[in-house]
């Protein structure tokens, strides 16, 4: 035996106001959209009339605000009032073979008026013939149909009547009427108009400038963007049109003037065959494109059920290719037309540029010599850093770089800071792209390119200086290097940073934790991990050379040890902070003590 479903209208409601739709301000939306598609039918049937869809809010004094919302549309016949109005999921659209040209597709819009509203009333008068029929239906399910006097006068179309709640008043103040008519029906084809008896206004009666700028009109460009700094509080680093001939989108992407992250929240006013369906579709620009945001409209796109996003089907697979191509010849006209713009450009989005860089083999070959990097030389552009050096140098760490920052400089090296999001698989790129070979390098491995020194009678130097930093793990060598003015050189080891990052937790944590670190610590102690070099061109250590009383000899070369770490930039633990204090006090002891000596001569 087959049943029928029995339809709870109370959760149906329940499900549209706290699950399909985000505002319950989006009855109005639905009322836009049934009078629009109402109008498109009664054009399909050839009849010359003057399009007009009509919101009139009346007050009357103690009593809640009405809503009477009118369009002078096909209208509907009793037998399609019970088929199409009282039947939920039931869609007026579906006896139409011109479906494509409509906004509604799923038959529930009109339930959002339960939103804001307990009862829904709606008289209607067909364009083909008969008399009018009044449809009052209740919240709780419940609807009667009623069979009006035949009226001469009474042209098509249909009113729907809105009684207020207590709690749902507030959208039914003029304010906040005329602001989501003009939200949701900016861009509408007929004319909207709302008033109040003593308010009134032509919401859509003029077009915002991007409509004419996307359709080709290139004088719009500086009313656009003076529109969306005013309207949209945005001022953009630049706009561009979308769309083209045969395409399913229309409208302007625009820059935005900061930069963003991958995965940062999008807005984009999307609007479906001019009908404004939210500010949140993130489904239909690439996933790289964060740093624009778009004014939008679509055609032939499959809206969801609450007409807040589009189905992932071929055609939005297309539209969204369309949108991918026009961003990226906006990037490559750039680059080919206004080089210092584009330079701008790259600053400002620099993330999302080279992520498309590393995707695209075409757009990299375009760009990749534009993108700049910081260098032991200074901050370079690519194609600078190509021109002067044969090979591409590059350290993938930031402590490792600012060791060999120092010196690679005076031996003409330029050596990349490769530790930015990007930078290594961007530069990885252009070996097998461009034929450039590429070197990753290291502090220990750079050292071992310094000029190395006949230590033959420098044993007993080098003896004493390693006894002096021996608490420290570091080993003492003498080498020849530039600049001359660096008296030292301190290589640290990752296997050094480590124990350096371990030793510092150590001195903060509790009993039980130190317990763990001490054991990883004794792992590390087994390396000799890192070494001060000398540089024998500097004067000081020459002097060093001959100093022979211990104490003195050891407060010198603890200086040093610390000058060339903070000159690294490595993070001071407790023992080097105790070094550099006891240091200076020893050094302005000494300064006095030779003060006194200077005054008694």
């Amino acid at each position: 035996m087959e049943h029928a479903f029995k339809v709870d209208l109370r959760g149906i409601i329940d499900l549209l106001s706290n699950h399909l739709y985000a505002d319950p301000s989006v009855f109005l939306r639905e009322l836009l959209q049934n009078s629009v598609d109402a109008i498109t039918a009664r054009e399909h049937l050839g009849a010359a009339f003057e399009p007009a869809i009509t919101a009139l809010l009346h007050r009357a004094e103690g009593q809640l605000p009405r809503l009477e919302f009118r369009d002078n549309g096909v209208g509907l016949t009793e037998a399609e009032v019970h088929e199409f109005l009282a039947t939920i999921g039931r869609s007026s659209k579906r006896i139409s073979e011109a479906r494509d040209t409509f906004l509604g597709q799923f038959g529930i819009g009109l339930l959002s008026c339960f939103m804001v509203s307990g009862e829904i009333e709606v008289t209607t008068q067909s364009a083909a013939g008969g008399p009018p029929v009044r449809w009052l239906a209740q919240a709780d399910g419940t609807y009667t149909v009623e069979i009006l006097p035949p009226q001469e006068q009474l042209q098509p179309g249909t009113t729907v009547i809105l009684h207020a709640r207590e709690d749902t008043d507030f959208y039914f103040e003029y304010d906040e009427l005329r602001g989501a008519l003009l939200n949701y029906g900016q861009l509408l084809p007929y004319p909207v108009h709302v008033s109040d008896g003593q308010q009134y206004e032509h919401v859509n009666a003029v077009l915002p400038p991007w409509l004419a700028f996307a359709a080709g009109d290139i004088s719009k460009r500086e009313e656009v963007l003076a529109y969306v700094k005013r309207e949209l509080d945005l001022e953009a680093f630049d706009v561009l049109p979308l769309g083209g001939e045969g395409s399913k989108v229309s409208g302007v992407a625009l820059i935005l003037p900061y930069s963003t992250q991958s995965g940062s929240r999008q807005w984009h006013q999307v609007y479906l065959k001019r009908m404004l369906l939210g500010n949140d579709a993130r489904n239909l620009l690439p996933e790289w494109a964060f740093f624009v945001r778009c004014l939008i409209n679509v055609e032939g796109l499959r809206p969801t059920a609450s007409r807040e996003a589009f189905y992932e089907d071929d055609a939005l697979s297309a539209a969204r290719e369309s949108l991918d191509a026009q961003l990226r010849a906006y990037i490559e006209q750039l680059a080919q037309r206004d080089p210092a713009r584009l330079e701008a450009f790259i600053a400002l989005h620099h993330l999302p540029i080279k992520a498309l860089a590393i995707e695209n083999d075409d757009f990299y070959r375009l760009l990749i010599h534009e993108f700049t990097f910081e260098t032991s030389t200074g901050r370079l552009k690519l194609g600078e850093y190509v021109q002067r050096e044969h090979l591409i140098r590059i350290v993938t760490n930031l402590d490792q770089f600012r060791q060999i920052a120092q010196i690679a400089g005076a031996y003409g090296h330029s050596v990349i800071n490769a530790v930015y999001t990007y930078d290594v698989p961007l530069l990885r790129k252009y070996t097998g792209i461009m034929g450039k070979e590429l070197e990753i390098v290291d502090a220990q491995s750079y050292a071992m390119t310094l000029e190395n020194v006949n230590t033959g009678g420098l044993n007993e130097f080098l003896a004493r200086a390693n006894q002096v930093l021996k608490a420290l793990g570091c080993e003492v060598t003498i080498k020849r290097f530039a600049p001359a003015a660096l008296p030292a050189l301190l290589i640290v080891t990752e296997e050094q940073r480590q124990l350096g990052d371990i030793q510092a937790a150590r001195e903060v944590a509790d009993d039980l934790f130190a317990e763990f670190l001490d054991e990883y610590e004794q792992e590390y102690q087994l390396v000799r991990v890192s070494q001060l070099h000398l540089n024998l061109d500097h004067p000081l250590i020459q002097e060093l050379l001959h100093v022979q009383a211990p104490e003195v000899f050891s407060r010198l070369v603890q200086m040093l040890y610390v000058q060339a770490h903070l000159l690294s930039h490595q993070p001071m633990r407790s023992q080097e902070l105790g070094l550099l204090g006891a240091g200076l006090g020893d050094m302005m002891r000494w300064g006095i003590q030779v003060a006194r000596q200077e005054t008694l001569n």
